[in-house]
């Protein structure tokens, strides 16, 4: 992606921001990838965002990060504080004007998971009867495994028997 398409799709995303709830302050962002990197700023002043695509210097912030982690950001997937702490982001001003940015960005809220249908009870009667089986099963081997023990047995005892040296003749 190129640089002016993440400020097209950064500014997008500004239009979706409640603009109320915003202090009025200034905040450059420098986003940091190789394929989009640039420096932008978005200025909020009587309820109204604008996005810019260039430097600006009397500003309130100024944050480093990737255009994946400020995406998450705008869409409301994570806040700025997560994109620092996962090394995504650096971020330098006055923090309580950033913390109204909360506030504004409307909260991702996944599409809600389609309900699955519950499988019939007569799949779980067939379930039973093998389990049955498998009990039967078990216990026929346990019954086996003494029997097959005291073959063993025998065996080792026949093979100690033949390793004794015989008596000795006086």
């Amino acid at each position: 992606m190129t640089f002016e398409n993440a400020v097209k799709k950064i500014r997008e995303k500004f239009a979706e921001a409640d603009a109320s709830k915003l202090a009025d302050m200034a905040v450059q962002v420098t986003l940091t990838d190789e394929d989009c990197g640039g420096t932008l700023y978005f200025k909020a002043e009587n309820g109204a965002v604008d996005v810019q695509g260039y430097d600006y210097r009397d500003n309130d912030a100024v944050i480093d990060i990737e255009r994946k982690a400020l995406m998450d950001i705008l869409a409301g997937k994570i806040d700025l504080d997560k994109a620092v702490e996962k090394g995504q982001a650096t971020a330098k001003g006055n923090f309580e004007k950033l913390d109204t940015l909360k506030a504004a960005i409307k909260k991702h809220v996944p599409a809600p998971k389609k309900a699955v249908a519950k499988k019939p009870a007569a799949k779980k009667a067939e379930a039973k009867p093998v389990a049955k089986k498998a009990e039967a099963k078990a216990a026929v081997k346990a019954e086996a495994k003494p029997v097959a023990k005291k073959a063993t047995a025998k065996k080792t005892e026949a093979k100690a028997a033949a390793k004794k040296p015989a008596a000795k003749k006086a």
